[in-house]
């Protein structure tokens, strides 16, 4: 989707003694439907030496309310930020609406416009063959946009926004793999059955080295570190050309998260916690469940699992403990789950559909033909939800 800009940056001319600090200010739509009613805004600043930007951008808004708070704390010159405003809530949202941004004495702004909906707001899928009749297991998005899948067979199949699935990615390998994570470099680290880890760059994954022949049911590097969870409860951590594994718990670790100073695995008994990789201590969460993946955000630590009871209730946590707090789920069997820009932006998909939450708001219909394995918030209002062997679906509205 065209980005609209405003502010400048010297990108086009040499930064002379003259440059002052300056910033662009884009969203990614000025015009809301009136049934999705969110923008992201972005910015991207830079000094007066040239160097990237510092510091807090206070951001301002006529009507609606931006879900972070006012600013926006600069990373590497950039940030991000989520406007809503939703006529249902405040019946001012209705006509212009004006995005204001301050930095440095400097400012920007950007003009839109709340519309009534009408039928063309309503979400639309495409259906996106993966022309491979091979079961997916696992998805992540690189920081260029590109997601890669990995399944049976040894498959790694790249997914672009701008051309659909391309042709698999040899991985030298025809076990399973079924666990996949992208490092900010764009670095992949895959795992899966009989021992297999790979790493490198997407067209030059290496095995990495060691003794063990398990099946590995989850991947995560922190750290530096390879940590990888196994179908036993037990999770390893590579180390000097070996896997050094440590006993969790007695059922399957199911996913691995990081925090600031540990690691996190979610598993069929429980959520654990280690500073090191050697000892694990249970993080007590309020109730007994299989704890199916989970992610770490500003707001805390979220945890998706199933009640062990007969009836298997789909849960989401936030933690962690002694103060955990529950959060509401969508209707149906809920099968995988993911965040977009900022902890108040959630997707989650089921079996009959695609839901997503925005700002603590309740679960909205996105109107999914059905749901899948992994689903994927590439940017904007596009979700890749990746289902049975060969087939995908793509929102494009």
């Amino acid at each position: 989707m065209r980005r609209i800009l405003l502010g400048s940056l010297c990108a086009l001319t040499a930064c002379g003694p003259g440059l002052t600090a300056d910033f662009s200010f884009s969203a990614d739509r000025l015009v809301f439907d009136g049934r999705s009613q969110r923008a992201i805004v972005e910015v991207d600043a830079t000094d007066e030496r040239g160097a990237t930007g510092t510091g807090v951008v206070v951001l301002t808004a006529g009507v609606g309310s931006f879900i972070e708070g006012n600013q926006i704390a600069l990373v590497s010159g950039k940030g991000s930020a989520t406007f809503r405003c939703n006529p249902f809530d405040d019946p001012a949202c209705a006509g212009p609406v004006r995005l204001g941004a301050t930095w440095k004495g400097v400012s920007h702004s950007l003009n839109g416009r709340v519309t009534p909906s009408d039928p063309t707001s309503r979400p639309l899928w495409r259906v996106v063959p993966t022309l491979q009749a091979t079961a997916i297991h696992s998805a992540a998005k690189a920081p260029d946009g590109t997601v890669y899948a990995v399944g049976d067979r040894g498959l790694l199949l790249p997914f672009r926004i701008s051309t659909g699935w391309g042709e698999p990615i040899s991985t030298g390998v025809t076990t399973p793999l079924r666990a996949i994570t992208v490092a900010p470099d764009g670095a992949l680290t895959l795992a899966g059955d009989d021992g297999v880890i790979l790493t490198g760059p997407p067209m030059g994954l290496r095995p990495l080295q060691h003794g063990s022949s398990q099946s590995f049911t989850s991947v995560l590097v922190h750290q530096g570190t390879v940590y990888v969870g196994t179908a036993v409860g037990s999770v390893g951590r590579y180390d000097v050309n070996d896997l050094i594994f440590v006993d969790v718990s007695q059922g399957r670790i199911n996913a691995l998260e990081s925090l600031p100073d540990a690691v996190v695995a979610a598993g069929d008994e429980g959520l654990f916690r280690s500073s090191n990789g050697e000892q694990w201590t249970s993080l007590s969460p309020p109730v007994l469940a299989r704890w199916v993946t989970v992610h770490s955000d500003t707001d805390g630590l979220w945890a998706l699992g199933k009640r062990v009871t007969q009836s298997a209730e789909p849960l989401l946590v936030r933690g962690p403990g002694p103060d955990w707090t529950s959060a509401s789920l969508p209707p149906g069997e809920v099968q995988a789950m993911t965040w977009g820009i900022g902890s108040a932006d959630r997707y989650v998909a089921t079996d009959v559909s695609v839901f997503r939450q925005q700002a603590g708001a309740g679960w909205e219909d996105l109107e999914a033909p059905a749901g899948g394995r992994a689903i994927i918030q590439l940017g904007g209002l596009s979700v890749l939800v990746v289902g049975p062997p060969g087939v995908s679906l793509l929102r494009v509205r």
